[in-house]
């Protein structure tokens, strides 16, 4: 797998870190082991822009007709939208499929911090392939996976297990996410968790010590006071409240408005790098599994 996904960006620009991720890469619970599923990538580069100007020069039939001219004249605060990232889907090398997202280094790193975006973060906190990385993109993506634990002690009945502790750090992303309405399998959070375990235990095994000893204190304590100053500092502002019901309520709304407009967004623009034939063979692909 990692030696395939190598040799695909050997065709492609310089990146500074890569990583795969979802069901072609980790397995799922609801796919059979024939099903052969797309490989996700995330790409991180240095210049959006310049990266799929060069790329589109290089690997032309990655792109649409108009993938091509909407990322010639499209200005970077358009492609990078509200999510940071432009995808390229229904990619073919040797007899694989791939679809990448890329996203500049940046607009990843604030993301993960400060979650002004959660697209990324929600991606990151899930089992991820490390391709290519540097130590500093390394340090966010653990202190970000650390803080999704937090919330999701933060959000889970006092007599949750770890399992149900993954189960909500998994639901954050998809939580108003536009797609489960029509595209996404309403499953999917339970087929990450369920086929992935192994996996979120091993990335979360440093973290699960503290976080369970700070549950406890959640647990015990009506005033959040304390707990709200540990928060990303895009959800602190729209906490109002150390109330631990209402705080909770507010942490759940935070999330819905962030995943619906973001993943609306997303949905849009890539249908303006990929078009509408290789968007519309993506999207029914998606309500096939939707509908097994």
């Amino acid at each position: 797998m990692e030696e395939l996904i190598q040799s695909f960006l050997k065709h492609r620009p310089k990146v500074v870190a890569a990583y795969g991720y979802g069901s072609g890469v980790f397995k799922q619970a609801g796919y059979s082991e024939n099903e052969k599923s797309q490989i996700d990538l995330i790409l991180i580069v240095k210049n959006l822009k310049k990266w799929h100007q060069e790329n589109s020069i290089k690997n032309p039939n990655d792109y649409s007709i108009t993938g091509r001219l909407f990322i010639k004249a499209a200005p970077k605060k358009l492609l990078t939208g509200k999510t940071g990232l432009t995808y390229l889907s229904n990619i073919t090398y040797l007899n694989q499929e791939f679809k990448y997202g890329v996203v500049e280094e940046h607009f990843f790193l604030e993301a993960l911090k400060n979650w002004s975006s959660f697209y990324l973060p929600g991606r990151f906190q899930k089992p991820i392939l490390e391709i290519k990385s540097t130590d500093e993109i390394r340090e966010q993506i653990d202190e970000n996976r650390y803080m999704g634990l937090f919330i999701a002690a933060l959000l889970s009945k006092p007599d949750s297990t770890i399992r149900d502790l993954f189960f909500t750090l998994c639901s954050l992303s998809y939580i108003g996410d536009t797609r489960m309405k029509f595209a996404e399998n309403p499953q999917k959070v339970q087929n990450i968790v369920e086929g992935s375990f192994e996996e979120f235990l091993k990335l979360y095994q440093s973290d699960l010590k503290d976080i369970l000893e700070y549950k406890k204190k959640m647990d015990q304590k009506s005033n959040w006071s304390l707990f709200k100053k540990q928060l990303p500092q895009n959800l602190q502002k729209e906490i109002t409240t150390s109330d631990k019901t209402e705080m909770q309520k507010q942490i759940v709304n935070f999330f819905q408005r962030k995943n619906h407009h973001e993943s609306l967004d997303q949905t849009i623009r890539s249908l303006e790098t990929n078009g509408i034939v290789k968007g519309t063979k993506y999207a029914l692909a998606k309500i096939q599994k939707r509908l097994k």
